[in-house]
């Protein structure tokens, strides 16, 4: 009896302990394809994110192509102007601006998913074929937005002025810039112009200025505003602004922020965020007149109400309102010209400097007939580092390629420059690529130049 009741107790830890290694062997099986699972969702994963990057770098060259496109239709229609008996107005009429700036200013989806039943038979079929053939893994998103409407934030820096040129020796013996002159007194019948250059020191003053401008403008225009910001010390913020930016600028706010200041240029306008008197109101106001980039021109035929207003503080609205409807037209001045001419009215965009400078003298009350307070405008805004142009020469590419789940945005700052022009020296503050290569990495004969330069680049 005693040795039955053993061989039982024995019976019992053998299943106990082969119960007990199944359930360890289970534990561990577990164990090994969870972490197999794990590490293979993170291989496809990282492999998602490799070609999205891939994609999004792809898409850059998208965009570079469409910038380059604009740039050589541009240069073709002015010949065709230069070449025609009737001049620019025939050009304009065969091929509009607007529509030349749709080339790079429309959004665009990588493949097209839109409907296309409508589309020509012809571009149809090649649409439905490169969806077919492309066998393109993900989907990208470009946008290309003007950068010449707004103030830039590092125009009081020398090395992203817009205007500052190297001084050099005048016939006088003292030094000046190729850029900018207003007429100063000398000897004999012609006197010699005194050359206005950039002035950091008073780029910056006008940059406050400026600033505390906007902000008074916005307590006229909104009393609620007003009331919460009345005690606000605008000058600590343009302290902090200038502190942030500028290296050899030494700004009583440094010590008191909880962040250290860059001491760098602005990458980007949400920066500001990071001033210790930013808050959300006050980066809208700003954000609506100022970017981040390494050029400072102001393009006149696309700029704002309000860049507009801080740029001539001296025009009224009611000017500013007939400005918009000269340049853009207004449908009561298009139907007028359409019945008086059978056109579809008259181009009023600006097509040089001058011509805006000409419309300020003729229309608005304070330079009407000034030439003297026209003069002080362009020194100051030479003395700014900002220039008036009239075409679009900076752009902001935004891409974003998705792959699966993993998505990649690319930001880069593009500029149109002219190659005879270009130095291969870069300038301060910019990432180019050597100037005989194009930015968007096609080959060119030896001694051409590139009109591209990506002047930055990062994925967000």
């Amino acid at each position: 009896m005693m040795s039955f009741q053993r061989l039982t107790d024995k019976k019992g830890v053998a299943l106990f302990i082969v119960l007990a290694s199944m359930a360890t062997l289970g534990i561990f099986v577990g164990e090994i394809t969870y972490t197999a699972q794990i590490n293979q969702k993170l291989a496809y994963d990282r492999l998602d994110q490799v070609k999205a990057q891939a994609l999004a770098k792809s898409g850059l060259r998208l965009a570079l192509l469409r910038i380059r496109a604009y740039s050589e239709l541009k240069k073709t229609i002015s010949k065709m102007a230069g070449d025609s008996a009737a001049g620019a107005a025939v050009a304009n009429s065969v091929v509009p601006k607007s529509m030349i700036e749709k080339i790079w200013a429309e959004p665009i989806t990588v493949p097209f998913s839109g409907d296309i039943s409508s589309l020509p038979g012809t571009l149809k079929d090649a649409l439905e074929k490169f969806r077919k053939d492309s066998g393109m893994e993900g989907k990208l998103y470009i946008s290309i937005q003007a950068q010449s409407n707004k103030f830039n934030l590092n125009s009081t820096l020398p090395s992203f002025a817009a205007i500052a040129a190297p001084e050099k020796k005048t016939d006088k013996g003292t030094t000046g810039s190729d850029t900018g002159t207003s007429t100063g007194s000398g000897t004999g019948a012609n006197p010699t112009p005194t050359p206005v250059v950039f002035s950091a020191e008073q780029s910056r003053q006008m940059l406050g200025e400026q600033i505390k401008s906007t902000f008074q403008k916005k307590f006229e225009e909104d009393e609620k505003f007003r009331d919460e910001y009345r005690s606000f010390r605008i000058e600590d913020l343009v302290e902090e602004i200038l502190g942030w930016s500028d290296l050899s600028y030494e700004s009583p706010r440094e010590q008191s922020s909880p962040l250290p200041f860059k001491k760098a240029p602005f990458y980007h306008i949400s920066e500001l965020s990071f001033l210790p008197s930013m808050d959300d109101k006050i980066y809208e106001l700003l954000s609506a007149q100022f970017s981040a980039g390494v050029a400072s021109n102001i393009n006149v035929n696309t700029i704002q109400e309000p860049v507009l207003r801080a740029l001539l503080p001296q025009m009224t609205k009611e000017e500013a309102k007939a400005f918009y409807e000269y340049r853009d037209g207004s449908p009561g001045q298009a139907a007028a010209a359409a019945s008086k001419d059978g056109a579809s009215g008259e181009d009023h965009q600006f097509k040089t400097p001058d011509d805006f400078y000409k419309y300020l003298k003729d229309k608005v009350q304070y330079f009407m007939g000034s030439e003297t307070r026209v003069t002080d405008l362009k020194n100051g805004l030479t003395q700014r580092g900002i220039q008036v142009t009239t075409e679009e020469t900076n752009f902001l590419v935004h891409i974003e390629a998705t792959v699966q789940q993993t998505k990649k945005t690319m930001e880069a700052m593009v500029s149109l420059i002219d190659p005879s022009k270009q130095s291969d020296t870069p300038t301060p503050g910019t990432t180019v690529k050597n100037p005989t290569t194009p930015a968007n990495g096609a080959a060119v004969s030896k001694g051409e130049k590139s009109n591209l330069k990506v002047t930055q680049l990062r994925f967000l």
